[in-house]
């Protein structure tokens, strides 16, 4: 064992609570009672913290346990002790309640051949060496249970992802003292009510008991309840520390104000990190996206915007949001404005959106907040002929310069930074010194949307922290693995550039495309081999009917847009059917 659990007083007043998970356990369940009754009196109870190891691989096979409450993880790899989000760690199985593990040593002889540590505060019922051999010595029934539950944790041993179970606690907490964060938690439960529903454990659920009575509380909330809860309004104390330790996702709520000098947060790294405040200047957020490390971030703005702010994030934490990726194509590309249009006007709410190169552009426009005839005249206004003619002669890193379209851009956006905007935004460029995918998730809106869509020999590299960033349809046109990583619900992919009609000579070969028509259909050859398999993580992928239309044909600006609107409408049915919550039961 590795040293980190901690034995409690003994079995009083316990008994029957651990009689029923005994009997409910898969190893120790199908024994006869007399046999349970045996076992019952040998178990020695164990408290082990969230966090820390309860054995490693390589530890003697000393004793086997059975989860009375929490979770622990089989893990394989290595990785440091504090924190569960270390590198090179791989989560085989989770166990809750009723679980065994730790037999498989005992009946090998052998050494640990795995990991264990715990997610959550979690209270065990140790058997050790000793017991466990004159059980299996002793009573019949324990060996062919045994047996049969050994085989189902081989099954299990892969890995699989239905082995993890998805989020159903989680913890809101303030990350400094002063903060309302009992307003924002009655927002966020109050729109889990149209998901489900959730169960709400306060500060009140403190003013009496303690972390292993409020862990029995916990695990009997989650088994009445779809979703729970746990809210913590100070920045210290036992109840938060708790909160931080059994939640499955961790949402930390950051005011515009900058983190404390020089203060760790080990325990908070990968959170989800919330933005409050009516304004919240990029720099500050970004000094709390730099020392937490956030999985995700969103942005709850005060005012009117609150409680569509709030919705968005009860969807995202229960991975029914919808997230819309948005293709590279050129002029192709203004398809996505006529979809994106659709989708407003029936009430389809896009919570997530990503892109490259025009898809790109056209996705920061609407993460940005613009509305849809800003969103036209901002698109329109960046690829006029007046922008895009500025030639250089003679021509250096590129034939065009980029000062017109930057000017535009600056005009669009403003200051508006990635991470301060209300919906989530990436974009993706290509950075040439690394031959790698730079996914652009914080920094000005103006300048990532400028780098997405730097077509290599037409447009000079933007220079980046030591890169020089282009056009990210090289690597990755349709970036959808970047959206479906994040696992927060069904995204929907709108491929524009792929398609061609073929065109060809009297001699029956292909017309030769122009110099510019040239370049980007180059750009897309790039990426075409990761296309087939990205495409196939959407959950629906709409392919509007462009092939008829040139990548440089930027005067078809009108006919674009209603072909992206006829492929919106003609997938509005199916995107509903993504986004609606199944059928209840009353």
């Amino acid at each position: 064992m590795a040293g980190f659990a901690v034995d409690c007083p003994a079995l009083e007043g316990n008994g029957r609570q651990i009689e029923a998970i005994l009997a409910h356990s898969p190893l120790f369940g199908i024994l006869p009672d007399d046999a349970r009754e045996l076992i019952l009196g040998r178990l020695e109870p164990v408290r082990i913290e969230s966090g820390d190891w309860l054995m490693r691989k390589g530890d003697p096979g000393d004793a086997l346990y059975l989860v009375e409450t929490g979770r622990l993880e089989v893990v394989r790899g290595d990785g440091p002790e504090s924190g569960l989000d270390d590198q090179g760690i791989e989560v085989l199985r989770v166990l809750g309640p009723g679980a065994t593990v730790g037999e498989l040593a005992l009946v090998t002889g052998d050494v640990r051949s795995a990991s264990v540590r715990a997610s959550r505060d979690s209270s065990l019922l140790r058997l050790t060496f000793e017991d466990f051999r004159e059980l299996m010595t002793t009573v019949p029934s324990f060996t062919s249970a045994l047996v049969s539950a050994l085989g189902r944790q081989l099954q299990a041993s892969g890995g699989l992802p239905d082995d993890l179970p998805e989020a159903s606690t989680f913890a809101v907490v303030p990350l400094l003292d002063g903060m309302d964060v009992a307003v924002l938690a009655d927002g966020v439960r109050r729109a889990f009510a149209d998901l489900g529903g959730v169960t709400v454990l306060d500060p009140s659920t403190a003013e009496s008991g303690d972390p292993i009575s409020w862990g029995h509380l916990l695990d009997e909330s989650e088994r009445r309840h779809e979703r729970v809860m746990l809210v913590a309004d100070r920045n210290e104390g036992e109840w938060r520390k708790f909160c931080v330790r059994q939640a499955d996702r961790l949402v930390c709520v950051a005011p515009p104000r900058r983190p404390p000098p020089g203060k760790e947060m080990p325990r908070l790294k990968g959170c989800d990190l919330v933005l409050a405040g009516a304004d919240h200047p990029p720099g500050i957020a970004m000094a709390w996206i730099e020392r937490l490390k956030p999985r995700a971030r969103h942005r709850i703005r005060a005012g009117a915007e609150r409680e569509a702010d709030l919705a968005r994030t009860a969807r995202r934490l229960t991975g029914s949001s919808l997230g819309l990726v948005l293709g590279g194509g050129g002029a192709r590309g203004f398809a996505h404005l006529g979809l994106i249009e659709v989708f407003e006007e029936n009430g389809i709410a896009i919570d997530r959106i990503g892109g490259t190169s025009m898809g790109g552009v056209a996705a920061s426009a609407f993460a940005a907040g613009l509305d849809a005839p800003s969103r036209r005249r901002a698109l329109k206004a960046v690829f006029s002929g007046r922008v895009r003619h500025r030639y250089q002669l003679p021509p250096r890193s590129a034939m065009a310069r980029t000062e017109g379209a930057e000017r535009v851009l600056d005009r669009i956006f403003g200051d508006r930074a990635i991470e301060t905007l209300p919906v989530d935004l990436f974009t993706i460029a290509a950075d040439m010194v690394r031959a790698e995918m730079v996914v652009q998730r914080t920094g000005p809106v103006a300048e990532a949307a400028m780098n997405t869509a730097r077509i290599p020999a037409f447009l000079p590299p933007g220079r980046s922290e030591g890169r020089l960033l282009v056009d990210g349809g090289l690597i990755r046109n349709l970036p959808v693995d970047v959206m479906a990583d994040m696992v927060e619900g069904p995204v929907v992919a709108v491929e524009v550039g792929g398609k061609f009609r073929a065109e060809t000579d009297p001699d029956g070969l292909p017309t030769l495309p122009a110099i510019g028509e040239t370049l980007m259909r180059s750009v897309m050859l790039g990426s075409a081999a990761a296309g087939e398999t990205a495409t196939g993580r959407a959950d629906l992928v709409i392919e509007p009917e462009v092939a008829e239309l040139k990548m440089l044909a930027f005067g078809d600006f009108d006919r674009a847009i209603e072909i992206g609107r006829a492929a919106g409408e003609a997938a509005l049915e199916r995107v509903r059917d993504l986004v609606s919550p199944p059928d209840r039961p009353a």
